[in-house]
């Protein structure tokens, strides 16, 4: 998987996330969490670069202030495109 992430500027961490994303876009953190089987504040600092690299947004809930919801920019689902591409290459 390096060679192909390298050409996304993901880690694998960040890719499995945005798997995640891209097949169910607006998502909890701690779906996300129950998914990769891990703890949702281990995924906090990788989620900050995610959205500080402009693929996502982390916002709470209109519906439960405690949860913490995950959701696509343009630019995170544009790049599910460009992974395609990667993959088939």
């Amino acid at each position: 998987y390096k060679p192909a992430l390298e050409k996304l500027g993901l880690t694998y961490p960040q890719y499995l996330i945005m798997l995640i994303l891209w097949q169910q876009d607006g998502i909890a953190l701690k779906d996300i969490a129950d998914r990769l089987f891990t703890e949702s504040g281990a995924l906090t600092p990788v989620l900050k670069r995610m959205q500080e690299m402009g693929l996502l947004v982390r916002s709470r809930s209109p519906h439960s202030e405690r949860t913490l919801e995950i959701r696509l920019t343009d630019a995170g689902r544009e790049m599910r495109q460009l992974a395609l591409q990667v993959n088939q290459s």
